[in-house]
């Protein structure tokens, strides 16, 4: 019998632009779906998969713990439980601030899973990477740069630091990629913030690096409310607009075949982009 395929997925962009929410509201989706789901958040933060486990933190990060423990085939089972939907859920944790290089938590989180074949075990058929934006250091760009993820999805806004985060990051799939990673990315998710003509912000920043949007989010009170709860608004509010826009979501993600290899613009195109908008933060 063939063994079965897993397929990897990261999302990817800047710090506090919604990717954790995204993230667990997938993993919702598509567990309601029938996949088997694992979340891997790969930040030293290790907040990730907290909205799928009624807002705890996870209690053994696998750096934190592996300093603590060591490592083997049975500890690191000790490092993954499940959440909300039986999706399981893991953290990559990190060191103290200023103590070492964050980045290696991923690395060591995701070589473990690797080595000790955690996928297979249990049956998982698709894995979500919470990725921190920082693809600079090589720890953060692990999934995409170690091919562990083939598929990157890239959370923006129409505001200027969002779309430059965004236009890094295809930077980077673009480097490994060419350096022989299976890595592309699969489309634009946009959490919108409020800038002046977002939409269409996105929307011609999308056609520029060649990477089409995925789904728009829009602003809601309602995720928040589900959040300050513990929660996803998918699990908290099911029959909300907010909980069908994820689901038609993740439907849309399962079922996406087509990869892109981005085309990164410079910086000055970035800038025109948004005065040609008329959209500053």
């Amino acid at each position: 019998m063939a063994e079965k395929h897993v397929r990897q997925i990261a999302i990817y962009g800047k710090g506090s632009i919604g990717k954790s929410t995204i993230a667990c509201n997938l993993s919702v989706a598509l567990a309601e779906q029938g996949h088997n789901v694992m979340q891997i958040g790969c930040s030293p933060k290790s907040d990730s998969t907290a909205f799928l486990r009624g807002g705890e933190i996870m209690e053994h990060p696998v750096l934190e713990y592996s300093r603590e423990s060591g490592m083997d085939e049975k500890l690191i089972l000790d490092t993954i439980e499940k959440g909300y939907k039986g999706i399981l859920c893991a953290e990559s944790g990190g060191p103290d601030p200023g103590a070492g290089c964050a980045g290696r938590g991923v690395a060591m989180a995701l070589e473990w899973f690797t080595k000790y074949d955690i996928y297979k075990k249990f049956g998982v058929d698709i894995v979500i990477y919470d990725s921190i934006a920082d693809v600079v250091c090589g720890g953060f760009g692990q999934p995409m740069k170690a091919g562990y993820a083939e598929e990157v999805y890239l959370v923006t806004s129409g505001e200027l630091m969002s779309t430059y985060s965004t236009n890094n990051i295809c930077s980077a799939i673009k480097t490994v990629a060419e350096a022989g990673a299976n890595t592309r990315a699969c489309g634009l998710l946009v959490n919108l913030r409020g800038v002046e003509n977002e939409v269409a912000v996105v929307d011609d920043f999308s056609k520029r690096i060649g990477v089409p949007i995925m789904g728009v989010i829009p602003r809601s009170q309602l995720i928040q409310r589900a959040e300050a709860q513990g929660g996803t608004v998918t699990e908290i509010f099911p029959e909300s607009e907010e909980a069908k826009l994820y689901r038609e979501l993740a439907e849309k993600v399962a079922n996406n075949k087509e990869k892109y290899m981005p085309s990164p613009i410079t910086l000055e195109e970035i800038i025109e982009l948004a005065r040609k908008h008329q959209a500053f933060e």
